[in-house]
């Protein structure tokens, strides 16, 4: 399968399929609801909305219309559960039938106007009702604005959800924020006899024991830490390494001035290759200087300013040649783990994976070998 080897993004699917593997077993009396919001964290939900459906995943949750259109083509099976977590414009509602959408109803506005759309069609729309707990996002607040979204005839209450604010942290006070976000989630579905999911990663890697039918792991599906700075108890497997080549190589003597700002000078002769790959394909500026990259092996640092789509790397240690494969993001160095990578630019692994742009094609492998290409652009 043919892609531009000029920078690519490796989707391991052994890896994926291990880590979901090992949230089952962390917490094996709750169903999974596979998040893809985002092109599944930037891993493509292509190749991974149908690994998912492959291992048996049967509900699926997104953030918007677009992505939930996008989803149900890439399953190609209508009746599982997609639950779209925001905001759907009225000039979606008929599409809400035409796709099987789950709806979030999060206040009673909303759950008005699509309960009105619904009359008017004469059907029943499924809807989760959205409750805020502590997060001061989307959801209702009180036992009068659920049982007011529950007094619409024409919506068709399926589950009942809400999130943690602070399930990835450790610290006492904030175990309590978490437990007393529970507690109102639990007074809150008092009595209503329906699904309940709250567990986002945080909440499935530390707060496991907490009851609900159905959990939502997002971030730790594709191997990163909910918390880089607290032991998680899932084992877990990076999925995605980012990966390009050496373009060209320069031999520089010591006291040479490296790229945009002049901000490195070299302090010994040493190799410099170019590496076709910069912050337009979402590698951060902010790694300039500060980053790695592994190649035959070898930890290498970068000189110089990140550019727009190119970057210099240190490879006198590496025995490197014209072709050779730069790893970007890879689990072979804590130092280009995107874990390590995300506190680095004091950020967290979702944005990072995240901003790996849509130019970059997501290369899916299984064993070693290239099984699905998907080119954005």
């Amino acid at each position: 399968m043919n892609f531009l080897r000029r920078c690519w993004a490796e989707i391991d699917l052994d890896a994926l399929d291990f880590n979901l593997e090992s949230i089952k077993a962390h917490c094996p009396d709750k169903e999974i609801i596979a998040v893809m919001k985002a092109n599944a964290y930037g891993h493509s939900d292509v190749i991974c909305g149908r690994e998912y459906y492959r291992l048996g995943v049967r509900r699926f949750a997104v953030s918007n219309f677009h992505e939930a259109e996008r989803v149900r083509e890439i399953i190609g099976d209508n009746e599982c559960f997609l639950l779209v977590f925001g905001y759907i414009g009225e000039e979606h509602f008929e599409d809400i039938l035409r796709l099987n959408l789950t709806v979030t109803a999060g206040s009673v506005e909303f759950g008005s106007r699509l309960n009105g759309f619904a009359a008017s069609r004469g059907v029943k729309i499924p809807v989760n009702v959205a409750l805020d707990t502590g997060m001061t996002r989307v959801g209702v607040r009180t036992a009068e604005e659920v049982n007011g979204i529950a007094a619409l005839k024409n919506l068709e209450i399926t589950g009942m959800y809400s999130h943690f604010a602070v399930s990835d942290m450790t610290d006492g006070e904030s175990v309590e924020f978490t437990q007393r976000q529970y507690e109102k989630f639990s007074l809150l579905a008092k009595n209503m006899n329906m699904p309940l999911h709250i567990h986002n990663s945080g909440g499935i890697a530390y707060h496991n024991d907490m009851q609900a039918d159905w959990i939502r792991p997002g971030v730790i599906l594709y191997g990163l830490s909910p918390n880089t700075g607290a032991e998680n108890p899932l084992k877990l497997k990076q999925v995605m390494t980012l990966k390009s080549i050496i373009d060209q190589l320069k031999v520089v003597p010591a006291g040479v001035e490296v790229g945009y700002g002049r901000t490195y000078t070299t302090d010994s002769e040493q190799v410099l290759a170019l590496v076709p790959v910069g912050y337009a394909d979402g590698y951060s500026r902010g790694l300039s200087n500060k980053g790695f990259a592994a190649v035959n092996g070898v930890l290498c640092p970068i000189r110089g300013r990140v550019c727009m789509d190119q970057m210099m790397v240190d490879v006198t240690k590496a025995g490197a040649g014209l072709g050779d494969e730069v790893k970007l993001y890879s689990g072979e160095f804590a130092e280009t783990s995107i874990d390590h990578i995300a506190d680095v630019l004091g950020t967290i692994g979702y944005e990072v994976v995240c901003n790996v742009s849509a130019r970059v094609p997501r290369v899916g492998v299984r064993g070693g070998k290239v099984v699905e290409v998907v080119n954005e652009r």
